[in-house]
């Protein structure tokens, strides 16, 4: 594939987790009704657990940090883990229409591992040592800097990932409930061990913002595309906003599956 153009969208809502998960669902039903061109974004949570569609959120959360903290609870749309926000974290989503050359089938590992060789080059330029770690991790000399989900439904393949690039651990390994088991099958004795930061991993201050640029590029090489500034279409604000009112700002949808 040659000179193929994407649309590069910026739009957040920082304070408010539940409009950014109502964003991230309109974009990809708008790909894939062909009313709006591929698509990758960037955007930015303030603190919160985004929770699998599949968990539990009695399991997963620890509400009582989760108050002491400030930190607030949404569910994404898409399978995979509890993950924590803040605004040392960077998060991007790829939304292709279903069928396109880049995953031309719908098997999810493939997907994670072709959709992550943009955040891995990206990261690469930066200095981090980064690699694809199947399932749906980018890692670090074992651990975690990334994770992903994602789906193929509504005619469009559908990646999204978080990048720790300054994130507070310590308020990470307050709010998430990590079962014993699956921190003793990896030898450590706590989240935080678990995982790293690319600011760790550089030993100097980095931006998200340095780190969304990266990708940017990293994405651009790898797949020999470019991503050209756009906005949300009118349709996409108008299912943004029905989204938000009726699901995403939901407690039955965010706490009670």
């Amino acid at each position: 594939m040659t000179g193929e153009t994407w649309r590069l969208v910026d739009v957040e809502y920082r304070d408010d987790p539940f409009m950014n998960m109502s964003v991230e669902e309109a974009i990809p039903r708008s790909v894939g009704e062909g009313k709006a061109p591929n698509t990758v974004r960037f955007w930015h949570n303030s603190n919160t657990i985004v929770l699998g569609c599949f968990q539990s959120a009695e399991l997963e959360v620890n509400f009582d940090a989760c108050k002491e903290t400030g930190t607030e609870v949404v569910r994404r749309f898409t399978g995979g883990g509890a993950v924590y926000h803040d605004g040392g974290n960077l998060n991007y989503a790829i939304s292709l229409k279903k069928g396109h050359p880049l995953v031309p089938d719908n098997d999810l590992q493939s997907i994670f591992r072709r959709l992550s060789e943009g955040a891995v080059k990206g990261l690469k330029t930066l200095g981090v040592n980064a690699e694809f770690q199947p399932i749906n991790d980018i890692q670090v000399d074992g651990k975690k800097v990334s994770g992903a989900a994602g789906s193929v439904r509504w005619g469009t393949v559908f990646h999204h990932g978080c990048i720790l690039v300054a994130s507070d651990l310590s308020i990470l390994g307050k709010v998430l409930n990590v079962p014993k088991v699956k921190l003793a099958d990896r030898h450590v004795s706590s989240v935080q061990k678990r995982v790293t930061t690319v600011r760790d991993e550089l030993r100097k201050e980095v931006t998200t913002h340095d780190v969304r640029d990266a990708i940017v590029r990293g994405i651009e090489n790898s797949y020999n595309v470019r991503l050209a500034e756009g906005q949300l279409t009118k349709d996409e604000l108008s299912s943004v906003k029905e989204l938000y009112d009726n699901k995403y700002s939901s407690s039955k949808w965010n706490l009670e599956r």
